[in-house]
């Protein structure tokens, strides 16, 4: 049975394969056993079950002839979608002075989505954590550990530590996970009061802030290195925010394609921003708005997911 659940192995394979199952009672089992924190569990062995379950049921229904109306890649397709989406942020707490906005776009291929991720955390004193991360290699096994990555750093920053030191004991923990895997991490935490945000990043792409003029730029700040390869890589560094600056949060889909770099999509980033801001002068664009200006570019034929993640001060 898979902790925290009550479920065997052979119920989520029946809903895989045979279609026996609505696809919302696979979605919540899978997300119960990806989220559970029950105590004296081994949620890296719930990891290996679900993955293993996860390879039986694509390599069986692959060799069905007859699937109904969806084909095997498909519902495939569909319940890895549903899996990412339901263990993101349902809804978007309320933060006094922040107006915030999300979105995640899966990959066009589904073999490449899974494991983009972004979280907001309320933390007591007038403050609140961002983050955002990426477990590279579009599997299962990647949402699988982006759901317990996400799970264990909302758990430390409500430890009240600064950003710096949750990535590194996140790091630490991740080890045990990891394998092979690749993650990135950046984490800030926002003071309401003073206005003052901390901010660290594990091997993750910094945060583009676009200031109430519509000058923008990536921050410049120590990337450390990825999640699981050292215990004691990451810095913070503080950051002054003025009432009208937006913080973006992005993972590399939103910026990288397979024709170009890094630098060439953050330069096609902060244009378009500053371009969308500066025309609504003297106003501001709203933040629904405005999240979408970059995301228009990727069009439907994504190579990777896209995690945007916007923070405004009001």
């Amino acid at each position: 049975m898979l902790k925290g659940a009550g479920i065997s192995r052979s119920t989520i394979h029946d809903a895989f394969c045979s279609q026996r199952l609505p696809k919302w009672k696979v979605i919540d089992a899978l997300v119960e056993v990806l989220s559970s924190k029950a105590p004296g569990g081994r949620p890296e062995e719930d990891q290996k079950v679900l993955y293993e379950v996860w390879l039986r049921a694509a390599q069986e229904s692959d060799g069905q002839q007859n699937q109904g109306p969806q084909t095997s890649r498909e519902r495939k397709a569909e319940i890895h979608e549903l899996l990412q989406r339901a263990l993101l942020p349902q809804k978007i707490p309320q933060i006094d002075g922040l107006e915030i906005a999300s979105r995640y776009l899966p990959a066009s291929d589904p073999r490449r989505a899974g494991g983009d991720w972004f979280d907001v955390i309320p933390l007591e004193g007038a403050k609140v954590a961002l983050a955002a991360g990426d477990v590279m290699g579009g599997s299962m096994l990647s949402i699988a550990l982006m759901a317990q990555l996400r799970s264990e750093l909302n758990a430390l920053v409500q430890l009240s530590l600064p950003p710096h030191e949750a990535l590194n004991r996140l790091s630490e923990q991740a080890q045990r996970l990891m394998g092979d895997q690749l993650a990135t991490c950046v984490c800030a935490v926002y003071e309401t009061d003073t206005r003052l945000l901390s901010i660290s990043s594990a091997g993750h792409i910094p945060p583009f802030l676009l200031r109430r003029d519509g000058t923008g730029f990536i921050l410049d700040m120590p990337t450390g290195i990825p999640i699981g390869l050292a215990a004691d890589a990451c810095e913070t560094i503080t950051v002054q925010m003025n009432p009208g600056d937006t913080l973006f949060f992005l993972t590399d889909g939103v910026i990288v394609s397979p024709t170009e770099g890094l630098d060439p999509g953050l330069a096609r980033l902060a244009t378009s921003l500053s371009e969308a801001q500066t025309a609504a002068d003297p106003t501001l664009p709203s933040l629904e708005d405005l999240i979408d200006v970059p995301l228009k570019a990727l069009g439907n034929l994504r190579h990777d997911d896209a995690v945007l993640l916007a923070a405004r001060l009001s």
